[in-house]
């Protein structure tokens, strides 16, 4: 898929990852469908190899190439034949993470992509994976896609650039609603709104309506704060921005996919609320 078939919400993402002409060492593309997820990351890949100034041109060898899916420098990484599922193993991450050492053949970059991670990247194979997103060789890009992040390590998730591809529309109207409610609560003094706000997410529907569009806000928030675009049309990032700092827009990040993680654990609802109360108004009005 060329950049200009993509919806507003995945250009303006893509263009703040390509902003300085080059790519994070690690991306995870998460939310939107599975062949939006991989046109995503073939896109990537065919920009991460391009050999012309401005990237992707689609016309030099190694863009055909990638396109095609056969370049030599382009991996698709494949999970073992030994389990059901195809998962990405200890055993396939360590030749992964051997194979990383060496130097590309045809282009400035090596790529390596990995499909479904939040179903096929156990912990114990994250846990191998770590130390090499800590320190990346040189000239190294994994690109990573995955229906839900919100499963993978805090370690992974920190190590890497997440962008959500779900298109704005997608969300519900209740849950961009009571998504904003909680927004806005962040900065009154008065508890009470909050508490009342997020008590609307205590159970599992309407959590899973809510949730996803409040990251994004505070995503817009962050972005905001550090000089980027947003890519929601919500008026509130730009109200968050005069309470919460950068520091304080990563922990309500943190916070968020945190509770996604407990939901999935099937941990009472009721008291996930009341916790999510407690952490956004003791992340927003520390000192």
């Amino acid at each position: 898929m060329n950049f200009s078939e993509f919806n507003e919400t995945i250009k303006s993402q893509l263009n703040n990852l390509t902003s300085h002409n080059r790519l994070p060492h690690a991306i995870i593309i998460t939310g939107g469908n599975e062949e939006l997820r991989d046109s995503v990351a073939d896109y990537l890949c065919v920009y991460a190899v391009c050999s012309e100034e401005n990237k992707p041109c689609y016309n030099c060898k190694n863009c055909k190439k990638a396109m095609s899916h056969i370049h030599p420098d382009i991996s698709y990484v494949q999970g073992s034949t030994k389990s059901k599922n195809l998962i990405y193993n200890k055993e396939v991450m360590e030749e992964v993470i051997g194979d990383t050492i060496i130097i590309p053949n045809e282009s400035d970059t090596k790529v390596y992509v990995f499909k479904d991670v939040d179903e096929k990247l156990p912990v114990i194979s994250q846990n191998a994976f770590l130390k090499t997103l800590e320190e990346p060789p040189q000239n190294i890009l994994f690109v990573m896609t995955c229906k839900d992040a919100s499963v993978l390590l805090e370690t992974i998730l920190s190590r890497s650039t997440v962008i959500n591809i779900q298109k704005e529309d997608e969300f519900s109207t209740e849950g961009v609603s009571i998504a904003e409610e909680i927004a806005l609560a962040l900065l009154d003094i008065n508890e009470y709104k909050l508490l009342s706000a997020t008590y609307k997410v205590n159970n599992k529907d309407s959590f899973n309506q809510t949730i996803p569009y409040l990251k994004l806000l505070i995503r817009d928030t962050l972005s905001l704060t550090v000089g980027g675009d947003k890519l929601s049309n919500s008026s509130v990032p730009e109200k968050l921005t005069r309470k919460l700092t950068r520091e304080k827009s990563l922990s309500l990040l943190n916070t968020i996919e945190k509770a996604q993680r407990m939901m999935k654990s099937n941990v009472n609802q009721n008291l996930l609320s009341t916790w999510l109360c407690s952490e956004f108004r003791r992340i927003t009005w520390q000192q």
